[in-house]
């Protein structure tokens, strides 16, 4: 349609006869008007621009792949007297990406500044700054705050949508040189964590943790499985403590949950990782080395994503951050490659992590 035409098309809209003039509301907008205005939105605006009324959903939107997680680039900065959240989204398939700024007044919100990101679920992130803790989604900006909790912890992550009734967070904190733990949960509108003091801990650090099925799995250093119950909050060691050799976990291991199973990703060397599966049956972790036409994406929560049809390019391959950019690792070729369609960044820049995108 050429300028003329939507001219046209929008004096029939407004309802344009001889000189009587009839108002009509926004949401009676045409479908092919709406196309050519959300044609000219980038894929983050389209998003919002969807999400105005029932009727401008009928938008056409930019092809995206929707199983595939967006990297995410998140800083904080001061803007007068504002506390600025700078979230920066950059596709996995080329060069498009959108900046987003979320201005937080700095008096109610001030303390939020500097807080780092522990997890990554349905869109939304969790953070956390010394004892405080707090949901905030980046798409909707919106934030919702959980009671402090006095202790630290190593790892964390939750459950559901926060928004959800269901929603619980988990935090587990641990130590090679005491086999005490400590296990925290707590859910959106609590007044404070429900803390309690395991004694049974592997004696290793935890590498990493991840819900499955209404039980949080924490994996430690050298391959142990602990598994936390939310429904009786019941603690169990599921394995031995020594599985796999001490060396795998020179740098942080992720532990990554598909369809009921789970992987672990060791490092190994700068730019290679080995790669386990649970073995239910058995209580240990086989060597794997393929997986089985799915793609991972590794930071602080790991994302498994089949890799079939039309992501069938990113099958057997595993995605992460490294220094100044993104990278993945080849199980067919066993080397790693820079991503050119991701941006690279300075080595002290914003943190990088993978989050699914918003329903569309």
């Amino acid at each position: 349609m050429d300028r003329a035409m939507l001219v046209r098309r929008l004096k029939h809209l407004g309802g344009y006869e001889g000189n009587r003039k009839e108002f009509r509301p926004w949401s009676d907008l045409p479908v092919d008007v709406l196309n050519i205005i959300a044609e000219r939105l980038d894929f983050i605006e389209q998003l919002y621009f969807r999400l105005v009324c029932k009727n401008w959903r009928q938008s056409q939107v930019v092809p995206l792949y929707k199983n595939l997680p967006w990297l995410m680039e998140h800083s904080w900065t001061y803007d007068d007297k504002n506390v600025c959240s700078v979230c920066s989204f950059h596709l996995p398939t080329d060069n498009r990406s959108h900046v987003t700024y979320n201005k937080l007044r700095r008096e109610e919100l001030n303390d939020l500044h500097g807080a780092v990101i522990c997890a990554s679920r349905f869109g939304w992130l969790l953070l956390q700054k010394s004892t405080l803790s707090f949901f905030y989604n980046p798409y909707s900006k919106s934030i919702i705050k959980l009671p402090d909790l006095d202790i630290g912890f190593n790892r964390s992550t939750f459950s559901s949508v926060p928004t959800s009734p269901d929603c619980v967070c988990f935090a587990i904190q641990s130590s090679k040189n005491s086999s005490k733990m400590w296990l925290s949960t707590c859910q959106p509108g609590d007044r404070k964590w429900s803390s309690t003091v395991n004694f049974v801990g592997p004696k290793k650090a935890v590498e990493d943790v991840v819900y499955s099925n209404g039980t949080f799995y924490c994996v430690f250093s050298e391959g142990a499985l602990g598994a936390f119950c939310v429904a009786d909050s019941d603690w169990s060691l599921l394995t031995d403590v020594d599985l796999i050799p001490g060396e795998m976990f020179t740098s942080r291991a992720h532990m990554v949950e598909s369809n009921g199973q789970l992987w672990l990703v060791c490092p190994s060397g700068s730019k290679c990782f080995k790669v386990f599966k649970f073995d239910w049956s058995e209580k240990t972790w086989d060597r794997m080395h393929a997986l089985g036409c799915q793609a991972l994406f590794l930071s602080c929560t790991s994302f498994s994503v089949s890799a079939e049809g039309e992501t069938s390019g990113f099958a057997e391959r595993i995605y992460y951050h490294r220094d100044t950019y993104s990278s993945y690792y080849s199980l067919e070729t066993e080397q790693s490659y820079q991503c050119m369609f991701y941006p690279r960044v300075t080595k002290h820049g914003p943190e990088r992590i993978w989050i699914q995108p918003p329903e569309i």
